[in-house]
């Protein structure tokens, strides 16, 4: 059983070419205490994914990562489950060879224990020995994603990393599977780190959200506190573009484009707040510097006028 949290400083994804290197993410910090779930929130190109590649080892080729020294590498204590488990699957295999090879491989567990253990995290998802003799094709998308747990639990790791593990299911099914990722974790005293597009729907789920937009951290907190107060101009839009919340039979608001031009977008991220050219309450302070860190520890955000607050 894993005791320990992570904890991860100064993150930084980047380009690895020579001449005019462009940041991707960060700089990032995280920590993710030893039981909880870190859900990572944005729209898509926000940075999440990325930033839960560079936690997991498994930056796209051509991109380098860098972090505090002692925080990376992490690859040898996460579990990784994809956004689509069919992808990665032996379709040869059944469930069982598939979790009892990483088990073999990856832990070196002897031949004669590794039954056992199979059949242990089968249960641990919610699945039978008898449809762990299942092939991929003949399993559903929920008893896909609970094989894919239990294949990214095989490795016995000290952080489980999802990446959008729920978009392709319906909404009972996805509540289950995240349901069953919070109740690993707090059995197993294990961390999670979660990708999603849904804001609204991690609330019961996930203890923390990180709202991330063009690779930076733009607020922080318990999900049902920034769900319900939303402070980033950001995060406000996010919360009221979703259709559970917004009025029934109103028109859902709308991002405005950004104003400004592609070739000007590294420079505006390094300069000023990376929001400024979609944000209709963006002054020049935030063309200019980049907000510095509001609230407390249990929610906090950058903002120079934040939502419900005061406005230039």
């Amino acid at each position: 059983m894993k005791t320990a949290g992570i904890q991860v400083r100064n993150l930084r994804v980047e380009t690895l070419q020579e001449k005019n290197p462009r940041l991707l993410v960060g700089p990032l910090d995280l920590r993710i205490l030893p039981g909880e779930i870190l859900a990572l929130v944005g729209e898509s190109g926000s940075g999440k994914t990325l930033t839960l590649r560079a936690l997991a080892g498994v930056p796209p080729r051509g991109l380098g990562i860098t972090a505090s020294p002692g925080d990376l590498p992490l690859s040898s204590r996460c579990g990784m489950v994809f956004q689509d488990p069919f992808s990665y699957f032996n379709p040869r295999w059944r469930m069982f060879r598939s979790i009892a090879e990483v088990l073999r491989v990856v832990r070196k567990v002897p031949r004669e224990k590794i039954a056992p253990l199979v059949e242990s995290l089968l249960e641990s998802v919610g699945l039978s020995r008898e449809e762990g003799e299942l092939f991929p094709f003949e399993m559903s998308g929920g008893m896909a994603q609970r094989s894919a747990i239990a294949i990214a639990l095989a490795v016995d790791p000290q952080v489980l990393c999802a990446d959008e593990a729920t978009s392709a299911l319906d909404p009972a099914t996805r509540d289950r599977i995240l349901h069953l990722i919070a109740e690993i974790c707090r059995q197993r005293c294990m961390a999670a780190v979660v990708v999603s597009h849904d804001l609204p729907g991690l609330v019961g789920h996930a203890d923390r959200v990180v709202v991330m937009y063009r690779g930076l951290a733009v607020e922080e907190g318990a999900a049902e506190v920034v769900l319900r107060e939303s402070r980033h101009r950001y995060t406000d839009f996010l919360v009221r573009c979703h259709p559970g919340i917004h009025t029934r039979g109103g028109k859902l608001p709308e991002i405005p484009p950004d104003a400004f031009k592609a070739e000007d977008e590294v420079s505006q991220h390094q300069r000023g707040c990376p929001f400024a050219g979609r944000c209709p309450g963006a002054a020049e302070l935030c063309l200019q510097e980049m907000p510095p860190w509001q609230g407390g520890s249990t929610h906090r955000f950058r903002c120079f006028y934040p939502a419900r607050g005061t406005t230039p």
